[in-house]
């Protein structure tokens, strides 16, 4: 997958100024929207960022979508955000506060999936999409998740875990926060374990496509710290060298 778009910077995320950046592969942050403009972002498979603004409309906040050059497209006639995940090509998927899920494209065209009670949290990648939610309305919330093909059948994960934050990689497998530490959840829906030396205890949360980043709970008013999953030695979490109040890790690939 060629680095095009957003997928030009290893990671992206948010300032305590709600500000969008991206991080280069030499630790350059790179300022992509004014100060007070995102609340959320999110990254599509071919690089387009989405943002859930700081502006309300009637089902939750504006969305938007920049391919990384600073320039963001409002989406016309969308009802609102609450949560937020990238897609396939330059697509993402979105959820109201009138608990519907809808697809969204740059080109304005989407359309409502359905209505989907009390979603706590969703993320796509590799083919897949999971969530947080309940399986039966007003039940327990538990991760599952499904292909991404239109058909939505959603699979509850073995032992109906509860992670606190999720984020698909590109393979399709979940990793979480079960008490502030980071969690694999195999996308064969059995297979889990802890997945967080240097994280365990202090993860707030999670993102990996292609590379692993954690959200810290040590934090100032400049934002968290962000640790960044080095695979030496057996692997470990260590200083990504900056903070964030969220922190997206995009399908980068070195050399590409």
């Amino acid at each position: 997958m060629a680095n095009t778009n957003g997928n030009v910077y290893p990671v992206l995320g948010i300032n305590a100024q709600n500000q969008v950046f991206g991080v280069d592969s030499n630790n350059n942050i790179h300022t992509l929207s004014n100060e007070g403009f995102a609340q959320v972002i999110a990254i599509s498979e071919n690089g387009t960022i989405w943002a859930i603004s700081t502006d309300p409309i009637s089902g939750g906040a504006q969305l938007s979508w920049s391919i990384g050059d600073g320039n963001w497209t409002p989406v016309s006639n969308d009802p609102g955000a609450v949560l937020l995940t990238g897609s396939q090509l330059d697509g993402a998927l979105y959820y109201t506060e009138s608990q519907t899920l809808w697809t969204i494209q740059t080109n304005g065209e989407g359309e409502q999936i359905g209505q989907m009670p009390e979603v706590q949290s969703l993320d796509y990648g590799g083919g897949y999409l999971w969530m947080v939610a309940p399986v039966v309305p007003d039940g327990d919330a538990c991760l599952q998740f499904t292909p991404n093909d239109g058909i939505f059948n959603w699979k509850p994960f073995a032992g109906l875990p509860e992670p606190s934050s999720i984020s698909v990689n590109y393979m399709g497998d979940c990793y979480g926060v079960d008490e502030f530490s980071p969690v694999y959840y195999s996308s064969d829906g059995t297979n889990t374990g802890s997945d967080g030396s240097g994280a365990t205890g202090s993860a707030l949360e999670i993102t990996f496509k292609n590379t692993y980043y954690v959200l810290s709970t040590n934090g100032n008013e400049n934002g968290n710290d962000v640790l960044i999953w080095e695979d030496v030695n057996g692997g470990t979490f260590v200083s990504a060298g900056f903070q964030a109040i969220q922190v997206l890790g995009t399908y980068y690939l070195a050399g590409s």
